[in-house]
């Protein structure tokens, strides 16, 4: 196929062979960044006093001169304007470098000139459309890099090629002196400088990459896959390592489906051998093998074998001739990102004389050199890859990434079939999206009608579908702001509704952006979203004023009555988790530990800090008198955020595991730094406990214990074991602390003060003691407290086998704490006195019971 540049393509090519553009497809309107070259004759009109044809002669010459250099160089020769030449790096096509080859080709071009020339260059993002609503059949390049470049060849001096600092910034390593501000008609005062040399120049972490590939091609064999994303630095690196190479290289640019792959290897072997026959002499190939090769280099037409013989004998008959290659030979691959499988599989293997460097932005064999992300600016590194792609996986990478995570459905149905396959090859996909700079440029490079046309489009897909959300963020990109609000609106109370408020929450923010004139009608819900969550007062005019869920959650009498108002609380976490850990409260006050766990499920996450906190504690300390104290420690981390109240709940009852697990002195250390952090009458209850197993009574603690209900009847069980432990009768206070447990319906003080009571009078009233178990035993079976029923057992079982009766029936359980297990152990005969040396005081008295008793029992009594 012809180019309109005038080159003829073989049927196989996409892209024109010599100036890149895409062969029978219009370029669609987009931005790009370009490097722009504007070569400038100086006083050519002077000349046509020598007459019309020789004027013309001459600058038809020059100016023919100067689009042969550009063309040479890889620029696109896009205007003819008068005496001078547009010329564009970066459009219609990239391939990279672009502002190194486009300040070089404005050197070559005004120095090869038969005429007195001069250039300036300039880059910058620009606009690649047609104009004349495209009557004139070819689109053209807008925007501020050209009339820069154009007045900038205007300041210059003949043989002068002028340049701006963006563009010197991007083309490191060029040698420039700086002129200082001129003034630009119509731009300003403009930094100028002039252009002396090109070179390409690495930054200190990539001058250590080419170090080490240096290191890696010494001596043949050798071979290396430098991988990376696109715009990371791969080609610049190589072109370097190409301009000393250690060995005679041939480097081959990108070898793609739409580059004729025959014609390439074709090329390769000519210019580093000269002529085919001097690289397939010395490999001595069987008739097979060298028509399948020369049929490789295109050298014959194909043979009648199919695809998978043919396909293998190629690959053996290169292998065969790259094992006995005369010399050692580098051989640079470039762009390697899609190849040809048979390539593919002869790059896996080694040869004694070739050296291997392949470009990819995947590894296609190993060893490889792994390069970083892309570079700045996005949009001028990453544009090679995109034009290297067929126009149609092109436009369809470029629409993925505007559109974001969106079904390949979608895409085909917007502009028909493409490969995916293609794109993962290339390495621009990301699971099932493009790369995020991919995702970055394409919103760039595409326009913005190009782009809400789509989002259109995906809007119509998504609303047959009724995927509200992506339905509303498609209407937003689209420009339909109404449409879009309403749609977030109505995701928003849906969320809301379903329980899920911190949803909504972004939602109706969200809405509220897309169409500010609706603010004033969601604030109140916004509100009242935020309410539910405990982050804001509830709204004057809101939803929640009317919701006859709430109006009845305030009348309700008891927590009881809040059971059956559960469901409907699921759009309010925060009236959720108070109405949940009221209920689980009550329940347990009501000696249902294993109802009021279940009542606490499921918490709403949602809630406020405080009230998870809160529960956290409450779930640990339901979960310890359920005999479960691994989940109730897991239950227990670190605390959180949290108010006073909610802060020495969780302490306290961190306190409480410690005691249980009997870790007194830990319990001691961490207690004390609590209650300096968070003092509160219930907390110093606990830590008073703590200390009482000690051995000492803190009366700065108890006097604060008192002051809370649930505090005071632990403030008595202290007293009592302290007074206890003096030689003092307790009987008065664990009374006492009975009474306050039965008013306030405490199960933890109610327990342990009949324990405390049953074990004083195991030694002082056996009798007694032993009516105290039978109830606590049978008290604490009926209502689940394991750890209570433990020690209800282990008692009756300790009274029993004083009596000489048989207990085997009241041992046979698991026990839950070590105070248990070792009371257990002695009970069965297996010792156990140090298991029970972590409680304190505790310990000691139920040590020296035994001891008092002489321990004469026996497991088994006829």
């Amino acid at each position: 196929m012809r180019c309109a540049c005038g080159q003829k393509n073989p049927p196989e090519a996409w892209f024109c062979m010599a100036c890149g553009q895409p062969l029978g497809v219009l370029l669609p309107e987009e931005r790009r960044f370009v490097c722009v070259v504007f070569f400038d004759l100086v006083r050519s009109s002077e000349r046509f006093r020598k007459g019309l044809r020789t004027a013309y002669h001459d600058l038809q010459e020059a100016l023919e001169e100067a689009a042969r250099t550009a063309r040479a160089h890889g620029g696109f020769v896009h205007r003819f304007l008068g005496d001078g030449v547009l010329v564009l790096f970066g459009a219609p096509r990239a391939r990279g470098r672009e502002p190194w080859r486009a300040l070089e080709t404005a050197l070559r071009m005004v120095r090869a000139s038969p005429l007195p020339a001069r250039a300036g260059v300039a880059s910058g993002e620009a606009l690649w459309a047609p104009l004349g609503s495209g009557q004139a059949g070819e689109p053209t390049v807008l925007g501020p890099p050209v009339v820069l470049a154009e007045r900038l060849s205007k300041l210059a001096e003949p043989g002068e090629v002028l340049t701006e600092g963006p563009t010197l910034a991007l083309a490191s390593g060029t040698e420039a002196e700086l002129l200082g501000p001129r003034e630009a008609r119509g731009l300003g005062p403009v930094e100028v400088h002039r252009v002396l040399g090109v070179r390409l120049s690495l930054d200190p972490e990539e001058e250590a990459l080419l170090d080490r590939l240096r290191r890696v091609f010494q001596k043949p064999p050798a071979r290396l896959n430098l991988v990376g994303p696109p715009g990371s630095g791969k080609s610049l690196l190589l072109d370097r390592f190409v301009e000393h190479p250690p060995f005679p290289a041939v480097v081959l640019e990108r070898m793609g489906p739409e580059t004729p792959l025959r014609a390439t290897l074709l090329e390769a072997v000519e210019k580093a051998f000269g002529a085919p026959e001097a690289l397939l002499a010395p490999a001595a190939l069987p008739e097979k093998l060298e028509v399948a090769w020369r049929y490789s280099l295109g050298l014959l037409p194909r043979p009648g074998w199919s695809r998978e013989a043919l396909e293998g004998a190629i690959l053996e008959a290169w292998r065969r001739v790259l094992l006995r290659l005369p010399r050692p030979l580098l051989l640079v691959l470039k762009d390697l990102h899609n190849p040809d499988p048979t390539l593919e599989r002869l790059l896996r293997e080694d040869f004694p004389h070739l050296l291997l460097l392949v470009e990819s932005r995947r590894p296609l064999f190993a060893p490889y050199l792994a390069l970083r992300g892309p570079k700045p600016p996005l949009l001028l590194t990453l544009q090679p890859a995109l034009d290297a792609l067929p126009p149609r996986e092109r436009q369809a990478l470029l629409a993925w990434g505007v559109l974001g995570e969106v079904p390949e459905e979608l895409l085909q149905g917007i502009l028909g079939p493409f490969s995916r396959q293609r794109l993962w090859r290339e390495g621009l996909l990301l699971g099932h999206a493009p790369l995020p700079e991919v995702a970055q440029v394409a919103r760039a490079l595409v326009p913005e009608e190009r782009q809400r046309a789509w989002h259109r489009e995906a809007a119509r897909f998504f609303r047959a579908r009724r995927d509200l959300l992506p339905l509303a963020r498609h209407l937003e990109e689209a420009g339909e702001a109404r449409k879009a609000a309403l749609t977030f609106r109505l995701l928003a109370q849906k969320a809301w509704r379903e329980g899920h408020p911190e949803e909504a929450v972004p939602l109706y923010q969200r809405a509220m952006r897309a169409d500010p004139s609706l603010e004033e009608a969601l604030r109140p819900e916004l509100q009242d979203a935020l309410a539910s969550l405990g982050l804001a007062p509830e709204a004057e005019r809101g939803p929640r004023r009317e919701d006859p869920i709430l109006q009845a959650l305030g009348k309700a009498e008891h927590p009881f009555d809040l059971l059956p108002l559960l469901p409907g609380l699921k759009p309010y976490p925060r009236e959720e988790a108070q109405a949940r850990i009221q209920l689980a409260g009550a329940l347990w006050r009501a000696f249902q530990p294993r109802r009021a766990l279940e009542a606490l499920d499921p918490f709403p996450p949602q809630a406020p800090p405080d009230l998870k906190l809160l529960e956290r504690s409450l779930r640990a300390g339901l979960l310890m008198d359920l005999g479960r104290h691994e989940e109730a420690e897991a239950c227990l981390g670190e605390a959180g955020e949290g108010d006073l109240e909610a802060l020495a709940r969780f302490h306290s009852t961190r306190l409480r595991l410690l005691l249980e697990m009997g870790r007194l002195k830990e319990a001691l250390a961490e207690g004390e730094a609590a209650y300096r952090e968070a003092p509160h009458p219930w907390l110093a209850a606990a830590l008073l406990t703590a200390w009482t197993l000690r051995g000492r009574l803190r009366e700065d603690l108890l006097r604060e214990a008192v002051k809370h209900p649930d505090g005071k009847g632990l403030a008595l069980l202290a007293l009592a074991h302290h007074r206890f432990s003096r030689g003092e009768s307790p009987v008065g206070l664990l009374k006492e602390a009975l009474r306050e447990a039965r008013k306030l319906a405490n199960p933890y003080v109610y327990h342990l003060a009949l324990l405390s009571l049953a074990l004083y009078r195991w030694a002082q009233a056996p009798g007694k003691a032993q009516a105290l178990s039978q109830y606590l035993l049978y008290q604490t079976h009926r209502t689940g407290f394991a750890v209570h029923l433990e020690l209800a057992r282990l008692l009756r079982a300790q009274l029993l086998l004083e009596a000489g009766e048989r207990v085997d029936h009241l041992l046979g359980f698991t026990p839950s704490v070590p105070l248990t297990r070792g009371w257990r152990a002695a009970l069965v005969g297996e010792g156990g006195e140090e298991d029970l040396r972590g409680y304190g005081i505790l310990g000691r008295w139920v040590r020296q019971l035994w001891g008092s008793r002489g321990r004469v029992w026996t497991r088994s009594r006829p």
